[in-house]
């Protein structure tokens, strides 16, 4: 009996890793697909030169504004009525989101359409995340994380080879109908235990109240926030406006997006899987990060204090930016678990969307200095969340190996 019951919750647990690392697959495919098509999309509409520039962060700040409210949102739903619960609602706002895009065809109907994809992408990433991490067993969260997280950059190859080779709003229609079929499957998980627990007892449960509050706790929030935010900037500022730099560098050859930003997911996924392990090897998540933290300050000065002017060097420098990446899939895990229970989905849909939403004040600086220069726009931004990141580094503590069966107290 102790054997079937032994084999049963493997099976769970292998559920729980499948279903949540594909949703998050189909997420970051939808995701990344306005970045792919920013430029082709917006000349169909009739766009060109700065019209067109000006349009592409219009509709990202829409999409970023519709993060920001998603998140919230997401993880209330999250503390309130259960994680599983947040998932469902997610995958059905981000499908008939990115679905939308297919049809199309004005800039304010296009913003309107990714504000709604951005509202269920919230969701995602850290409702998964939290399952992931309340389900797996201390020892195991580190792999189920490294598996959550691969899955989602894989998804962004995907879309990549899609765009490829598909028209974009074959590729919009793509992404959407696939995150619909995927939405049955979100049948088979199971609550988690932690949050079960926290039906019957009189805690308050999600929002943002209980950090707000608490001086120690915004600390913590506003230390994870700006710590994730370095590989925010890098997919979207220096990889999707990488046309416009590339130019700035001296490079005459045309730079496609899908491109670059499939080579450095392709770098992504092996700079997480090394992350992934070094955090257990470490058993540390503060030393793993510090060592991608320092690792994409190395790579990011030679981008900007000696650029390359060759199309092929210029790929290669940033699939090496992508490694740096270890950030993001420890850094999520780290977030996480700095809190209770009760605010846990909270913490872990917003964490990482007000990190992605930091795009809107980069998006609104970019357009203010690329005056002086693309280049030069981009080195500003990126010095001052490099130094942010490292503060929040500094004020963030061990986790590795934490028992969460935990409340925070009100």
């Amino acid at each position: 009996m102790r054997d079937s019951s032994s084999t049963l919750a493997t099976r769970i647990l292998g559920i729980t890793v499948v279903v949540t690392s594909f949703g998050y697959f189909i997420d970051m495919f939808d995701f990344f697909l306005f970045n792919m098509v920013r430029i082709p999309s917006l000349a169909d509409l009739g766009l060109k030169d700065s019209a067109l520039t000006d349009a592409g962060l219009m509709i990202a700040n829409w999409q970023w504004a519709g993060l920001l409210l998603g998140a919230y949102f997401s993880g209330l739903v999250g503390d309130k009525f259960g994680r599983k619960a947040s998932l469902f609602i997610s995958i059905i706002l981000y499908s008939i989101g990115t679905l939308s895009c297919g049809f199309v065809h004005d800039v304010p109907t296009y913003a309107l359409a990714r504000f709604f994809a951005g509202l269920g992408l919230a969701g995602e990433l850290g409702a998964g995340l939290t399952l992931i991490i309340e389900k797996l067993a201390p020892d195991r969260r580190g792999f189920g994380i490294m598996v959550f997280i691969v899955m989602g950059f894989i998804g962004v190859l995907s879309a990549s080879a899609v765009v490829q080779f598909l028209p974009w709003r074959t590729a919009y229609i793509i992404g959407g109908a696939a995150g619909l079929m995927l939405l049955f499957t979100r049948v088979l998980l199971m609550e988690s235990g932690m949050f079960e627990q926290l039906r019957g007892l009189e805690v308050p449960r999600g929002g943002l109240r209980l950090i707000l509050r608490d001086p120690l706790r915004l600390k913590k929030y506003l230390a994870a926030i700006f710590l994730m935010a370095t590989s925010v900037f890098i997919p979207q500022i220096l990889w999707t406006l990488s046309p416009e730099l590339g130019k700035d560098m001296g490079i005459n050859e045309p730079i496609k997006v899908n491109i670059v930003l499939s080579v450095g997911f392709s770098c992504v996924i092996v700079g997480d899987l090394v992350a992934g392990w070094l955090s257990e090897r470490l058993k540390s998540r503060k030393k793993a990060t510090l060592v991608f933290l320092i690792a994409g300050m190395i790579v990011f000065n030679k981008y900007i204090i000696w650029p390359v002017h060759t199309l092929s060097g210029f790929y290669i420098e940033n699939g090496l930016l992508g490694i740096t990446f270890g950030v993001w899939v420890v850094g999520a895990a780290w977030a996480v678990e700095q809190f209770g229970t009760n605010i846990r989905a909270t913490v872990g849909t917003t964490v990482p969307n007000f990190a992605r939403a930091l795009t809107i004040p980069m998006n609104m600086s970019y357009a203010a200095l690329k005056r002086h220069g693309p280049l030069i726009a981009a080195s500003v931004i990126g010095v001052i969340i490099f130094v942010l990141a490292s503060l929040g580094w500094m004020c963030l503590s061990e986790t590795y190996g934490k028992n969460l069966e935990f409340s925070e107290s009100s």
